[in-house]
């Protein structure tokens, strides 16, 4: 059943080379399944379209790379890792994760569709396939490396649209005692903190843990712990394996406050579309009390490309959106009508006011701003609420 449309909206990841470049759109609305409590995407761009050239680098982010050396820790410790053990992991992006576990002499293999950031991988020491996952090809892997004693997919299941053939390939890669790690966005968190900007078109589902599990199952996977990660503003790791075994405490508790948060009922969902439209009036309620004041954006992320399209903000309140990724520096945000610059052209702007659009590492953008000697206010969008701050949080 329907539940929001956000418009017909530019590929959130298809940064264009100059301004005004013609933009291909495709819609962007979201439906529930009540039989399997999924909220998802109604439409589905090939994924051959979205990933085989992309422009999001993990190591980018000091804040990733901080997490990646936790993330390795409390793998290896769950799934009694030794050195000379192999993971695998989907979508591995520059191997800013797999290098914590080489760091830890494990033997590791990247599965990186993208040329561009495989490549970059491959230069790093980091041992990469550039190839999509699915049953097929988690076969030929196993013939090829050998079998895993962990497969890692973080942040990627939600991104596929053969969902059957990439859990499939994970449970045939997997030996009987092996264990495999799904990190996503949760769902829970989507609902009650607001975050309708992580809706784009990469993003084909949403899960939670109950409807993780009914996939999970349909190939003979049980899930037995879970951690919770600040990847995308709030996310789950999870933890499963072949064989069934008890389930931790902490994943038993995150069961019981999703069952209380009705994350898994159609209602959160419409109540999250009511406030959506609700949040796009007090955001240009803001930047509309603010005329006169010169405003730069942080973060040219996919997440804002949803945002800024959905609320209707370009240049009509920004003058530029700074980045730190080379890669996105001297084009155009997707719907082409801002410039995406580096912190120094962005502070030649003389800013009074910085919007953070990559609102989930705003602590670190407001660190660099500072010490970059920045002293105006910044806006920071989400999570529930857009507000107001002078100079720190």
């Amino acid at each position: 059943m329907d539940i929001l449309h956000l418009g017909d909206q530019p590929l959130a990841n298809r940064l264009v080379g100059k301004e005004s470049e013609r933009v291909d759109k495709f819609p962007l609305s979201t439906a529930f399944c009540p039989e399997c409590s999924l909220f998802q995407l109604k439409e589905t761009v090939r994924k051959e379209i979205l990933f085989d050239h992309y422009i999001w680098v993990t190591g980018t982010s000091k804040g990733a790379r901080e997490y990646a050396r936790l993330f390795a820790g409390r793998v290896i410790e769950k799934a009694g890792l030794k050195p000379g053990d192999l993971v695998f992991e989907i979508a591995s992006n520059d191997g800013t994760v797999l290098k914590r576990f080489i760091e830890h002499g494990m033997a590791v293999l990247g599965i990186e569709p993208a040329g561009n950031v495989a490549r970059i991988a491959e230069r790093s020491g980091v041992r990469t396939e550039c190839c999509y996952w699915d049953a097929a090809r988690a076969d030929e892997l196993v013939i090829k490396y050998g079998r895993p004693r962990v497969v890692i997919a973080r942040n990627v299941i939600p991104h596929v649209s053969d969902l059957c053939s990439v859990i499939e390939g994970i449970a045939r890669a997997l030996p009987e005692d092996g264990t495999g790690v799904i990190e996503f966005h949760n769902g829970r968190t989507i609902t009650e903190e607001l975050h309708y900007d992580s809706i784009y078109h990469e993003h084909l589902c949403y899960f939670t843990l109950h409807s993780l599990e009914r996939l999970l199952k349909r190939y003979g996977l049980s899930s037995f712990a879970a951690d919770t990660s600040p990847i995308s503003g709030g996310s789950i790791v999870v933890y499963f394996s072949k064989k069934e075994r008890a389930m931790q405490p902490a994943y038993l508790e995150l069961l019981r406050l999703e069952k209380e948060s009705g994350a898994n009922e159609r209602g959160a969902w419409e109540d999250f579309a009511r406030r959506t439209e609700e949040h796009r009036g007090k955001t240009l309620k803001l930047l509309g009390s603010l005329k006169g004041k010169t405003i730069v954006g942080f973060g040219a992320s996919a997440r804002s490309a949803t945002f800024m399209q959905f609320c209707g903000i370009g240049r009509n309140f920004l003058k530029a959106v700074i980045d730190n990724n080379p890669m996105k520096q001297g084009r155009w945000t997707p719907a082409g009508d801002l410039p995406i610059v580096s912190f120094e052209q962005g502070a030649a702007l003389k800013p009074d006011i910085i919007f953070i659009l990559a609102w989930n590492f705003a602590d670190e953008i407001i660190d660099e701003c500072a010490r970059q000697g920045f002293k105006g206010r910044y806006i920071i969008p989400f999570p529930k609420e857009p507000r107001l701050l002078n100079g720190s949080r």
